[in-house]
């Protein structure tokens, strides 16, 4: 278990990841139900009450289509079920696919987002690139033979008799 500044463990920085992906995943299907009813993420969450309470879409660009924002997030976050299973948790990756595929050119929004990531998991968002890179090459390892049952089979449960 490996320790962090502040005291925090890497499996409460999951869990707090994990968490708020969940967070993110309510966020998008309450905004597609409504999708189709505004023209921006910033008049969606002003006209329905049930969007009020999701402060990532006070962060994103307020002029960004309901739909538009959808596929964002989805882009942005489909790799965090695997990551935070990975035995290594990549932090990097983690953040920059956020930062790439939802933020883009969006500094103040991405910088208040991380401010309140940070609240939970000290170092969200840092040490990245100078170039925010896209989620798309996050499943690199997939492509080139490794499967679900040989990355994840025995994190963080022990091995079995007879397990590779």
């Amino acid at each position: 278990m490996t320790k962090h500044e502040g005291g925090v463990t890497d499996p409460y920085e999951r869990r707090a990841l994990l968490l708020h992906l969940g967070d993110v995943m309510e966020t998008v299907y309450c905004l597609s139900q409504c999708a189709d009813d505004y023209a921006s993420v910033a008049a969606a969450g002003r006209g329905n009450d049930a969007l009020a309470g999701f402060t990532l879409l006070t962060f994103v660009d307020g002029t960004m289509a309901p739909r538009e924002f959808i596929r964002r997030a989805s882009g942005a976050f489909f790799v965090w079920p695997k990551a935070l299973l990975d035995a290594e948790l990549n932090r990097a990756m983690i953040a920059n696919t956020v930062r790439h595929d939802l933020f883009g050119s969006n500094t103040k929004g991405w910088n208040a987002y991380v401010e309140e990531r940070r609240r939970e998991v000290a170092w969200f968002g840092d040490d990245l690139p100078d170039v925010a890179k896209t989620a798309a090459l996050a499943h690199a390892s997939d492509e080139a033979g490794v499967t679900e049952s040989s990355r994840y089979s025995t994190w963080p449960w022990p091995n079995k008799a007879g397990d590779t």
